[in-house]
């Protein structure tokens, strides 16, 4: 075990490394401290993890590159000669709070186009603007999205015309660009800023991303192309996890709990099928016991064992298995971040600012 938890360390050790106040440093110890509370499973649990960690986890530095390549992905699609000449034509969003994902993002573009283009974004901040790009770094319920894009396409920056409007007529460029989103979160984001503004909004907005969680499967052709690269349960549980299904207090069934014991139709992500399974049944079953021990008369009805979701879902939760560097997303399965004090609970990776 010592052997995974040393290759895990080499994946994972820059994890909040510019966050001065956190709680665990990430350790080899850490690690095996964490996979310890899994009982026999500990190192099963590391080797299923190692498998598909260094595919799902973003360095700082592997998100420089990352944003660098967009941004020359940018510059190109809008067909600018220069990277200054784009920069000037487009804003950057900076519409969420200060220890939020994006600003750190921007911090990291603004480090990129100095260093690389010797450009300094802020300094056309006030230049008319053409292209207007959303960065965040995952898109997983699709809320954050479309909260933040709606209240901007509904607003008039011209005093005349509504954004959306503008953006339909392509006067305007709207874009979004995400190190991840999960497929069903981003369907839900479409379908709602049609809803509310035009079905033309689809065709228009353009979208950059770097990595896809495939997690839908509420329609069967779209569900047989899925990896479901994520933790999704099959339907036979035990006795304790179909009580816990049955007592969530949730209307919509409209997003199925369980995902069909033959999708994936082939299996990529996991090291198996069985061992797919296994894991996420050990998940499951142990996100469901750390849930029990919350003492409140009105628990929060989005947290799951699988990790935060939609509260009119009537599921275990979004499952996600994709990690940065800088935080983890509640949508994360419980064991990876749940750190309640008496629950005696270790988390791989610690959080901040969750709940503020």
């Amino acid at each position: 075990m010592q052997e995974l938890a040393e290759k895990i360390f080499e994946i994972i050790k820059d994890y909040q490394c510019d966050y001065a106040e956190r709680k665990f440093e990430i350790t080899v110890e850490h690690i095996i401290d964490w996979a310890n509370q899994f009982d026999d499973d500990a190192e099963f649990v590391l080797q299923e993890l190692l498998h598909f960690l260094p595919e799902t986890y973003i360095s700082k530095e592997k998100a420089k590159q990352l944003l660098h390549t967009r941004l020359l992905e940018i510059q190109q699609f809008y067909g600018y000669a220069s990277m200054t000449e784009m920069i000037v034509n487009t804003h950057f969003f900076n519409v969420q709070k200060s220890y939020k994902s994006q600003p750190e993002i921007l911090s990291l573009i603004d480090e990129v186009l100095q260093t690389e283009f010797q450009i300094n974004y802020k300094d056309f901040l006030n230049s008319p603007k053409t292209n207007y790009i959303y960065f965040d770094d995952v898109l997983a319920t699709g809320g954050t999205v479309f909260r933040d894009l709606a209240t901007w396409l509904e607003e008039k920056e011209d005093g005349v015309n509504e954004n959306s409007k503008l953006i339909i007529n392509q006067t305007k460029t709207l874009g979004i660009s995400l190190f991840c989103y999960h497929s069903l979160g981003f369907s839900n984001m479409q379908w709602r800023l049609m809803k509310q503004f035009d079905d033309k909004i689809k065709r228009v907005l353009l979208v950059g991303k770097d990595y896809e969680v495939e997690n839908h499967i509420k329609t069967k052709w779209i569900a047989e192309n899925q990896k479901l690269n994520c933790v999704y349960p099959v339907e036979e549980q035990s006795k304790e996890v179909l009580e816990y299904l049955a007592s969530l207090e949730a209307e919509n069934d409209s997003v199925p709990a369980f995902r069909p014991s033959n999708l994936p139709k082939k299996e990529t992500f996991f090291s198996s099928p069985e061992n797919r399974i296994k894991l996420e049944k050990i998940f499951l079953e142990k996100g469901i016991e750390l849930l029990n021990k919350v003492q409140t008369d009105n628990p929060d009805r989005r947290k799951r064992p699988l990790g935060d979701t939609v509260r009119s879902h009537k599921t275990f939760g979004t499952g996600t298995l994709f990690f940065t560097w800088r935080n983890i997303s509640n949508t994360c399965p419980l064991v990876f971040w749940w750190d309640v004090p008496g629950h005696n609970w270790l988390p791989l990776f610690c959080v901040k600012n969750r709940g503020i």
